[in-house]
């Protein structure tokens, strides 16, 4: 898709799960009305999110884009924007680098573009299934600490080769991800600021944990939810989603202020209570 006809304001790029609603889902209530505060402001709203689907809490806020498995695929204005699937050879040899004893014992998730052709595994249809997944945007195995550190050691040796082209996230001592190499929340922030032609200075993210960092060399403002080292260049932090909205309210204050006044460019203490 082209860059649109007039720049936005700014753009506002935001992770959602520990960002934008809580670990049991939990929306803060002036969420919703925050974003579509910057979004009459002349914002650019998108939802970087690590999921396979978009939950339904987010289908009535105002976002443009969207990308699921973190920046492999991308949506705007309701149409597809780009898709960065695993190559089919890399993904049938990452998935039989796990032992076939481990696959009944862990989870794997094969997550495609089309969100109703996911693959699942212990499934016991998973081992004839697995082949047949088209256009995996990323492979999600969950298993014991010690288990995931030699499967990482195998899927780390695939960046080595020509299958190679792929990038880890340990999201979690007990869940390794595999994407594309590029198709990661940086990557997508890139290549949506140079689309929309944003300067740096007008894009602001969010995000609570270690892919969200892959972002902070794109924002000129980064605010960190919670207190994951992997944030700590983050401009400033708030404590939980519960703050953020305030903190997004002080911002889009403080970034409108600049243009109609001449004000200094906000900084982290321009989003402080």
């Amino acid at each position: 898709m082209p860059p649109t006809d007039v720049t936005p304001g700014a753009l506002l790029a935001l992770d959602l799960d520990g960002t934008l609603i809580g670990p049991q889902g939990e929306v803060p209530p002036d969420l919703s009305g925050e974003l579509r505060a910057w979004d009459r402001a002349g914002a650019h709203l998108a939802l970087l999110t690590a999921r396979g689907r978009v939950p339904p809490e987010v289908r009535d806020w105002p976002l443009h884009t969207v990308t699921r498995c973190y920046g492999a695929w991308a949506e705007q204005a309701g149409q597809p924007l780009w898709s960065w699937p695993l190559p089919d050879a890399t993904v049938r040899a990452a998935t039989e680098a796990i032992p076939l004893a481990d696959r009944q014992l862990g989870k794997t998730l094969l997550v495609t573009a089309d969100p109703g052709g996911i693959v699942r595994g212990p499934h016991p249809a998973f081992e004839s299934s697995w082949p047949q997944a088209r256009e995996v945007l990323k492979i999600v195995r969950g298993d014991t600490p010690a288990r995931l550190d030699a499967l990482a050691r195998e899927w780390s040796a695939l960046c080595h080769t020509e299958l190679g082209g792929t990038e880890l996230i340990r999201e979690r001592d007990t869940r390794l991800v595999l994407i594309r190499r590029g198709a990661g929340k940086g990557a997508a922030l890139r290549e949506l600021t140079a689309r929309l032609g944003v300067p740096r200075s007008r894009v602001v993210a969010a995000g609570d944990g270690p892919a969200d960092a892959a972002m902070l060399p794109h924002a000129g403002t980064f605010i960190r939810v919670g207190t994951h080292p992997a944030l700590s260049g983050a401009s400033v932090g708030v404590a939980g989603p519960h703050d953020l909205p305030g903190a997004l309210a002080r911002l889009r204050a403080a970034l409108w202020a600049h243009d109609r006044h001449g004000d200094p460019r906000p900084t982290g203490h321009d989003l402080r209570p």
